[in-house]
Order: structure tokens, then C-alpha cells, then sequence
């Protein structure tokens, strides 16, 4: 049985974590299944989104697997397992189309570091974010609180890290953790409404402003000012840019492609 399920269509990919035995515990199938997925999908042409879920409905991922974890006995082998897991975690956050996580059970640890890989989340009503690291001896080390000190700020982040409470979806939209909350069950339904829309943008500036955010964090104004223009620039002759001014003048709803 495959660690991670691929469903395709019409441009978007569903990945699904499966393991649900172990609510979907990361352990070596289920890493390299991952690596497997991220490197097709850099290869995919006519992307849309890529959407990340879990089987069963209890946990989105209950972390690292702790019997796999016990076998890597020394700091070096622990440190070599989460330089692996960040790097297939970077190429799921670079994808150059948007990732929306939905969260249909709770993201606990390593689980929660996964989720913030995404670009956007979707949390269900009964699940929940909790960074529970420290609760075992342990620090982020999938490179999720780096992810979690740009989204939420030092003073937000070191609370999360060190007394490990468990955010439902109001507290966890409110630090700007999670984008929408969807009644159990319904995460899936609100990510392909999510889909419509973008599908209703143009593919090029919906990659561009993907590319514009993730190379302006972290710079001041000038620099994120100069980043913008180099990008506006790329679209502005673009055939999706044409094509809507053609629409625009035709009376008609643009075809992007």
C-alpha cells in the first residue's frame, strides 16, 4: 500500500498521507514517498494547485513515527533524517503553483511542520495545530520554525514552541496560521471552491505573485519594490495579459491558458 496517494484532475493534484493506522506518522515509505511526489509534480506541466489532505478523519499527521525515529541512534542519523524531510518540505513550498494543506485532523509536531510547508490551510472543525516538540525532548527540525517565525513573529512563535497548546481553527486563523475553517468532512469541498477561483485568474499572475511573496519576505520596502518591478515586467506583454485586454475589448470573459 502506497505511503501517499496521487489523484489528478484537470490540473490539480490531491495528494493524500496514507496512514491512517498510525494517523498518518511519518516514517522512511512515507518520507521517500514524499520526495517521490514533489520531484513528479516540479515535472508536471499545466499545474493548477496542489492540494495536501490525510486519510481518515482523526489525524492530518500524528508527526515522525516513533518506533522508525528509535532506530536513529546517533546525532548524526537524526540530524541526516531532518535535513531530508526539509528538503522535500522546501520543494513542496516551491512549487511555483499554490499548495493548500487541508487539515482534517489534527497536525501534531512534525504533522504541524508539514502544514506550514503549504501555502495556504484549510482546517476542519474538529482538528487542530499543536507544536508539541518540546513535550518530547525535542525542537522543530523540519524547517517549520523558521515557517512559523515569519508567520506569527518571535514573541507569538516562542509561546507556541515552549508551552505546546493545541490551536483550534478561531485561534489558529486569528495568528494567521490557518486561512479558511470548513465544518468536519467539508475541507476538501472548500479547496476545490478555492480551485474555481483560481482557475478564474490568470495562471501566469497567480505563479508570479507566488514568486513575487516568497523572494520579498524578509526585505525591506526598496528591495521588495525592485523585486516587483522585475516581475511586472515579466507580465506585462504576457499572452494572459493580452488575452484579457482582448476580452476586455470584445465583451467577453478572457480564456487564459
Amino acid at each position: 500500500m502506497s505511503s501517499i496517494l496521487w489523484e489528478e484532475d484537470d490540473g490539480v493534484v490531491l495528494l493524500t498521507l496514507n496512514r491512517p493506522g498510525v494517523k498518518n506518522a511519518v516514517d522512511d515509505s512515507m518520507m521517500a514517498g514524499l520526495e517521490a511526489v514533489v520531484a513528479r509534480l516540479a515535472g508536471t506541466d499545466g499545474l493548477v494547485a496542489v492540494l495536501l489532505t490525510a486519510a481518515g478523519s482523526d489525524g492530518f499527521c500524528s508527526g515522525g513515527d516513533l518506533t522508525w525515529l528509535q532506530g536513529l541512534d546517533t546525532p548524526e542519523k537524526g540530524q541526516a533524517m531532518a535535513r531530508r524531510m526539509q528538503s522535500v518540505l522546501r520543494g513542496l513550498s516551491e512549487l511555483p503553483v499554490p499548495v493548500i494543506a487541508v487539515l482534517n485532523g489534527y497536525a501534531l509536531g512534525g504533522g504541524a511542520e508539514i502544514a506550514l510547508a503549504a501555502d495556504m490551510r484549510i482546517m476542519e472543525s474538529h482538528a487542530y495545530l499543536c507544536f508539541k516538540q518540546a513535550r518530547v525532548g525535542l525542537m522543530t527540525g523540519w524547517g517549520g520554525g523558521g515557517r512559523l517565525l515569519r508567520l506569527v513573529g518571535y514573541a507569538r512563535a516562542f509561546e507556541l514552541l515552549t508551552t505546546c497548546p493545541k490551536l483550534g481553527p478561531a485561534d489558529a486563523r486569528a495568528m494567521g496560521l490557518v486561512n479558511w475553517e470548513a465544518p468536519s468532512g467539508e475541507g476538501l469541498r472548500v479547496a476545490r471552491e478555492i480551485c474555481a477561483s483560481l482557475r478564474r485568474a490568470s495562471p501566469a499572475s497567480v505563479r508570479v505573485a507566488k514568486a513575487f511573496l516568497s523572494r520579498a519576505m524578509g526585505h525591506g520596502l526598496d528591495a521588495a519594490r525592485e523585486i516587483e518591478s522585475d516581475l511586472f515586467g515579466d507580465v506585462w506583454m504576457s499572452a494572459d495579459h493580452q488575452e484579457a485586454l482582448a476580452a476586455f475589448s470584445q465583451k467577453r470573459p478572457p480564456r487564459f491558458r
